[in-house]
């Protein structure tokens, strides 16, 4: 199934999934809730817990991994011909516990710095290359989810989310203009400084003069 979402970040799986949980939903086909929530979690889970966990790779099953994983970075998206080995997996029956697992994972991903562990096709991986297969992994699982009324929602979330990005910017720019004019950096007060040095220089002279001349 090929969703049109297109989340790239794990800020971006956080935001989805808020709205989500927000919304009315029903599932797309016989695939759970639970299903997905566990399977994306369990994903994660992986990549940074299971550290030696995959066996040594040939030179040709690594370029093969690099290859694969290069042809999903393109593509963006999962489709009939390269579905996810595993999926879906056997439903536990608690939404809940899975949102939480999910939630959980999300957390731990954010604040793991490395190692991680060996992806089963496409090799090795660093943080930044994972994130964006759980983000293509995220974008596919949530495509089986159909919500109500959630382009409204996503509207608002994404006006606050401008706002906020809008406010912080003007904070920062107010920050530095202030910690120009503390040390003296903005153009009124190097103008007047000119000012000043230049009355000064001249009243010097004039000075001179009237203490040098003939009587």
């Amino acid at each position: 199934m090929k969703s049109i979402l297109k989340l790239k970040t794990m800020d971006d799986i956080e935001k989805e999934l808020s709205i989500i949980l927000s919304c009315e939903k029903k599932q797309k086909s016989d695939i759970t809730l639970s299903q997905i929530f566990d399977f994306l979690a369990e994903s994660i889970e992986l990549s940074i817990q299971g550290i030696g966990s995959t066996s040594k790779r040939s030179t040709i099953n690594k370029l093969l991994g690099k290859y694969k994983f290069a042809k999903l970075i393109s593509s963006g998206h999962y489709t009939k011909t390269n579905q996810i080995p595993g999926f879906p997996p056997r439903d536990l029956g608690d939404p809940e516990s899975a949102q939480l697992r999910l939630k959980t994972s999300l957390t731990a991903f954010r604040l793991h710095s490395g190692p991680f562990a060996d992806h089963p096709v496409f090799g090795d991986l660093d943080k930044k290359q994972w994130e964006k297969i759980h983000g293509i992994l995220a974008s596919f699982l949530f495509g089986y989810i159909q919500l109500f009324g959630d382009e409204k929602l996503r509207f608002a979330k994404d006006r606050e989310s401008k706002k906020d990005r809008n406010l912080s910017d003007k904070k920062q720019n107010h920050h530095h203009q202030k910690k120009k004019e503390d040390r003296g950096d903005s153009k009124p007060s190097g103008h007047n400084s000119r000012k000043w040095k230049n009355k000064k220089k001249s009243h010097y002279k004039g000075n001179k003069n009237q203490g040098g001349g003939q009587k």
